[in-house]
């Protein structure tokens, strides 16, 4: 009982969006995790980025009955090579029929979104300073928006056609059209439509979080006194007092030299994505 799809990602390119539609077909089932480790309300399985994932294959399996044409998840992180490694190798080693899909968009704006939901999550640098060391290999922010290099490490262990490349551009101005065509390269019935496909989720200005002097507060004295209540109590006061302290992450504008020099970064990369796909990506900035 394991996958036979795997959406891979690239983080912010409407991945929480496509595992709700294709959750929605008759003919797939997509999974989410049971972990109360994990964040609440999350979509990603985030396993073969882990070290343990032999050691939790069973926990895995357990989230795919085995009932459905496709089963699948949805896991933005695999595709983040090289902060994440031996992903591919390991998928590869577990599902190696499973066929892939990776959403894709302009790789600027890309960055920029990962940038707000870093941010929300507690980051307390600019989108300036994120960006300083662009070509450092392991900046995540960067490294995610590599889209040719991100391929490259999973068509060492899955044919082509195994791997299908949307751009989220597509799915977004043409969705019924865009979900035809996954659909299709799933070997579902490609006509079926849900009232459900208008909805978009996970969208930036959706995004909250606690930075400043409340990040170090929330860390410092919140969690530590929040541990010493009863489970109950502790889930039933979590909440509220986030949602009090959080604020609206405002994205800012890529001042023109921040611009240009993460083009100039991830130029290369494009036309190497348009080789391999064959696809213009014409609505990109790059």
């Amino acid at each position: 009982m394991l996958p036979n799809l795997i959406v891979i990602g690239a983080a912010k390119c409407g991945t929480t969006s496509l595992h709700h539609y294709l959750g929605q077909h008759p003919e797939i089932f997509m999974a989410s995790p049971d972990d109360p480790s994990y964040p609440r309300g999350k979509k990603e399985m985030r396993f073969f980025w882990r070290d343990d994932w032999r050691e939790r294959l069973d926990w895995y399996e357990s989230h795919f009955p085995g009932e459905a044409n496709i089963e699948g998840e949805a896991t933005p992180g695999y595709t983040q090579y090289p902060v994440l490694g031996h992903v591919p190798e390991r998928m590869h080693t577990v599902v190696p029929d499973a066929k892939l899909i990776y959403l894709v968009r302009d790789p600027i704006d890309r960055a920029v979104s990962h940038w707000a939901e870093l941010r929300a999550g507690g980051e307390e640098r600019s989108l300036s300073e994120c960006l300083a060391e662009i070509d450092d290999p392991r900046n995540v922010i960067v490294s995610a928006s590599r889209y040719s290099t991100q391929i490259r490490q999973y068509l060492e262990y899955f044919p082509e056609e195994q791997l299908l490349v949307v751009d989220q551009a597509d799915l977004r101005a043409s969705r019924t059209e865009t979900l035809r065509r996954i659909f299709s390269f799933l070997g579902v019935d490609p006509t079926f439509t849900s009232e459900s496909f208008s909805a978009e989720r996970n969208t930036r200005s959706e995004k909250r979080g606690i930075v400043g002097w409340r990040r170090r507060m929330w860390d410092g004295l919140l969690v530590p006194l929040g541990r010493l209540a009863p489970p109950g109590m502790r889930r039933a006061i979590k909440t509220p007092i986030q949602r009090t302290l959080s604020r609206a992450v405002d994205t800012p504008e890529l001042d023109d030299s921040s611009r240009a020099k993460l083009a100039a970064a991830l130029a290369p990369e494009v036309e190497e994505l348009r080789t391999m796909t064959g696809e213009h990506f014409e609505t990109w900035s790059v």
